[in-house]
């Protein structure tokens, strides 16, 4: 699954409690708290067809036919796959545009730990070489070989079909 699945007509995708850019250029929280602990609170809102999803499960209004769920699976499991490279990277381009505040901003929302994994793995293996059809966990085994390598190591993972676990025994033989 490389790509989402194109929304049809009528699904919805939108978001209630992102911050926005205020005229600073750094972000305004809706209401009048501009603190971080709002950010614990937003709740997006998706809806695809008969199916919202909400931050912790998924409502199904009426009984809707067999091949109407595929799309909205379909868009759950790539927003699974694609969400570490979201996280990682808008952590990268917020540190770079807003330094240590940016840092500050995120506090709370998940482990400190976790929030740097997401970083470090979107720093060390650019664009260019991730691979839709691998896993997070595949890149993370391949990020702190050279770039060439990288790519060459996931090209083949993506070809023979191996595991992340595969993955990263190869990747400490070419260490070492």
């Amino acid at each position: 699954m490389a790509t989402p699945p194109n929304p049809a007509a009528g699904n919805t995708i939108f978001n209630s409690g992102l911050p926005t850019p205020g005229k600073s250029g750094r972000p305004r929280y809706p209401g009048n708290c501009e603190s971080r602990t709002n950010l614990t609170k937003m709740e997006p809102k998706i809806s695809l067809g008969s199916f919202q999803f909400l931050p912790s499960s998924v409502k199904v209004s009426g009984r809707p036919e067999i091949e109407e769920w595929v799309g909205p699976l379909q868009f759950a499991l790539w927003c699974q796959r694609a969400s570490p490279w979201w996280i990682g990277d808008m952590l990268l381009a917020g540190d770079a545009q807003f330094g240590e505040d940016f840092s500050h901003a995120c506090e709370g929302l998940i482990s400190g730990d976790q929030l740097q994994r997401y970083e470090s793995i979107a720093r060390r293996v650019p664009p260019k070489n991730r691979r839709a059809a691998l896993s997070w966990s595949a890149h993370a085994a391949v990020a702190r070989l050279p770039h060439d390598q990288q790519l060459k190591m996931l090209r083949e993972a993506e070809q023979r079909g191996w595991s992340s676990e595969v993955l990263r025994q190869k990747a400490r033989e070419l260490k070492f």
